[in-house]
């Protein structure tokens, strides 16, 4: 799932950045990139040049920032020509970058939210970002809010985005970023019919939209008509009590020392998968899982191996709020 964080000027949207990247979640700076880009892109250089004239960079490169604003300020038709040719760069950098984290401060103006599943904004009272903005870069209020008016409204944002952290100074970030990323955790399922593993993208009015764990990364509508499962809401029987599947699979990832399978379920006889079976989860109950189950679950085992899904008390956790159940 690809995550855009958005906020105007003097929101905190940074600081809100930093929380995440203390968590290990790597976050791609859009501003950022753009500079780096208009300084380092032979294809970019050339466009930039051609539009605005030679004076566009100085003898050693460095981009003529003079220049540029004055183009920029002659009319509102050169700052989108200016960003038809930087914006389009940014969008296929992030997506080479294989990171699922964007900040842009102008997610929507940009039409960089389509390259998104969720959307997050930053949000804190006007007078709060005024004060911000004011002592971070010792300019007048006056100034801060001729900058607050070129940005979408805060409201606006707000009601496009899919969730919001209030930065106000006195709300608990971690405790929103919390709830955020447990709401957004990415769920597995398994669907009839339909062979592998997928990962729930975003849920629709009257479908889900899921992603197949496997080197095409396709993506496609689940209906209510089929028979979606969460790996999370799956037990296996015991001569005793039902043991959750990720408990199993982390029996698996114990026995095979993280790695894949050792027994090909294709090919294996029915003793050597009971066999195997009996090593994963001793108290199994023998009339009720079948072979067929020993199979499928070594096959999904191997996906999310492949697939770097391997913390499975995290990853292939209970569903909230979900009515789905299975046993086998």
């Amino acid at each position: 799932m690809k995550i855009g964080i958005t906020g105007g000027i003097g929101s905190g949207k940074s600081y809100v950045c930093k929380r995440l990247e203390a968590r290990g979640i790597q976050i791609y700076d859009c501003d950022s990139a753009a500079k780096r880009l208009i300084r380092t892109s032979p294809e970019i250089r050339e466009r930039l040049t051609a539009l605005i004239g030679p004076d566009t960079y100085d003898i050693e490169g460095h981009l003529n920032k003079t220049t540029v604003a004055k183009f920029l300020l002659a009319s509102e038709a050169n700052a989108k020509a200016i960003d038809a040719i930087v914006h389009p760069a940014v969008f296929r950098d992030f997506e080479a970058s294989g990171l699922q984290w964007m900040e842009s401060a102008i997610l929507y103006e940009s039409g960089a939210f389509r390259l998104v599943d969720k959307a997050i904004v930053v949000t804190a009272p006007e007078e709060v970002r005024i004060q911000r903005v004011m002592q971070r870069d010792g300019i007048s209020r006056e100034k801060v809010l001729e900058w607050m008016n070129r940005q979408l409204p805060q409201d606006k944002v707000r009601q496009r985005a899919d969730f919001e952290i209030i930065n106000d100074g006195l709300a608990d970030i971690d405790k929103q970023l919390n709830k955020i990323l447990r709401t957004m955790k990415e769920t597995i399922l398994a669907i009839a019919g339909k062979p592998g593993l997928y990962k729930l993208v975003t849920r629709g009015k009257n479908n889900l939209i899921v992603e197949a764990l496997d080197s095409t990364h396709r993506r496609l509508p689940a209906f209510a008509t089929d028979r979606i499962t969460s790996l999370g809401d799956i037990a296996m029987f015991t001569e005793t009590e039902d043991v959750p599947l990720m408990d199993v699979l982390e029996n698996m990832k114990a026995l095979e020392g993280g790695k894949k399978a050792s027994i090909n379920e294709k090919k294996a006889s029915s003793e050597e998968l009971r066999d195997y079976f009996t090593k994963v989860l001793p108290e199994w109950d023998q009339d009720r899982v079948q072979n067929s189950h020993i199979k499928k679950l070594i096959t999904w085992y191997n996906i999310l191996i492949e697939n770097g899904i391997t913390d499975f008390k995290e990853d292939v956790a209970p569903t909230e709020g979900d009515n789905i159940d299975d046993r086998q």
